[in-house]
């Protein structure tokens, strides 16, 4: 196995995998929808392509995807955003037209984990399970919600089934109505009864039910309600017991996030799922060499024994997004704050690396890019970053 594509070159996680992918003897290949994306500029990337939008031109995107595979003979493919839910889509016509390992599970298992309402069913009688969830899909279902639960001193959350970045998460409303949801059963929404505490995310490595890699971190500071962009290391083993019990139940292959409240008595539960690359990926470039290298190897070759599975995050730093943290006007009120600072020189930078500078240097350009789109589509910047890729449960048509 030599060449590898990354999917998904937009994402801080593609590059952390074109840096310990390349550092491992592989031959990197990266390729995303946007045309700027970070890792186009990487040293550690032999080729960039730009693709068709998958959510919009799933033929298109599939065809070329096609193309790229068997021009540059691309041995295995690894998704870090949401377009890992394309790629499990089109496994089966990606093999028939050029056999390859594909990093994720089956589109089936994808939809279960994201999807709010079904995830929670999962985790019912599990050691850590979901806060109360309450699948929304009419008129009737809300009603019926709003007088066995929804009563004045609850506390609620209200969010769509899929979604990503806490997007249209409605937070402790006082009073909601049908028509702020309009919820229906191709577009559901749940609604989970909100904990107060403290945040803790995990990321893993999974191959075939056994874990190869996980890390564990508290979203410190984070842009709005939404994604993280400081993640503080922290050891939780009952959230790495969770993992453990996830990657035995179900068997997954690929990358995994779990996001997660501890209460103040110290019970913790498991909020919601993310199949994908997350934020503790970043983790992986701090431990040494030798065993990055094993964590690749891995990974993607079945018969290599796994050598290491959870991270000492004690001995980890705290891992950030600087360009979010010096430049997002949402963090304007903490620019004033000493613990901020002293947190900001604390923190390793998820984008530098002196041997590789380009994508830290070329922020500008992706966020201009992403600003284009906000404009275009008259939405949030924020949402602008995954609207060409982002999977809401129907089902993908590539005829």
């Amino acid at each position: 196995m030599h060449n590898i594509l990354i999917l998904g070159a937009r994402s801080p996680a593609s590059l952390t995998w074109a840096r310990l992918l390349a550092k491992a003897g592989y031959r990197v290949h990266s390729a995303d929808s946007l045309l700027f994306a970070p890792s186009r500029f990487s040293r550690y990337s032999v080729t960039f392509t730009c693709l068709p939008k998958p959510k919009q031109q799933p033929k298109q995107w599939l065809q070329q995807l096609l193309q790229l595979l068997k021009r540059e003979k691309i041995d295995a493919i690894i998704p870090t955003c949401e377009e890992v839910f394309y790629l499990a889509s089109a496994q089966t016509l990606i093999q028939q037209a050029h056999p390859c390992q594909l990093f994720t599970s089956t589109i089936t298992l994808l939809r279960q984990l994201h999807h709010k309402g079904l995830f929670a069913q999962m985790t019912q009688n599990w050691s850590l399970t979901t806060p109360e969830t309450v699948l929304l899909t009419d008129q009737l279902s809300f009603n019926t919600f709003k007088q066995q639960q929804f009563i004045a001193d609850s506390q609620w959350v209200f969010k769509p089934a899929f979604s990503r970045f806490a997007t249209k998460t409605l937070l402790c409303p006082k009073t909601i109505d049908y028509s702020e949801l309009q919820a229906c059963p191709q577009y559901p929404w749940v609604a989970q009864q909100f904990i107060s505490g403290k945040e803790y995310c995990s990321y893993s490595i999974i191959r075939h039910g056994q874990i190869i890699a996980h890390s564990c971190y508290h979203p410190k500071y984070r842009i709005g309600q939404g994604a993280g962009i400081y993640f503080e290391p922290v050891d939780e083993n009952q959230i790495h017991q969770f993992v453990e019990h996830f990657a035995a139940q179900t068997k997954y292959h690929g990358q995994v996030g779990f996001d997660f409240i501890q209460h103040s008595n110290g019970e913790i539960y498991v909020i919601e799922c993310n199949p994908r690359a997350t934020s503790g990926i970043h983790f992986l470039l701090q431990l040494p060499e030798a065993e990055q290298t094993n964590i690749v190897h891995a990974a993607l070759n079945p018969d290599r024994a796994v050598a290491l599975d959870q991270l000492n995050m004690q001995q980890m730093l705290p891992a950030m997004h600087n360009w979010g943290m010096l430049m997002n006007p949402t963090m304007s009120r903490s620019w004033f704050k000493k613990t901020f600072w002293r947190d900001f020189m604390h923190a390793h930078d998820v984008m530098w690396e002196r041997k590789d500078m380009l994508p830290s240097l070329s922020q500008l350009f992706p966020t201009a890019e992403f600003l284009l789109r906000a404009v275009a589509f008259h939405t949030d910047p924020l949402s602008a970053t995954t609207l060409d890729i982002e999977w809401d449960g129907t089902p993908v048509s590539f005829g």
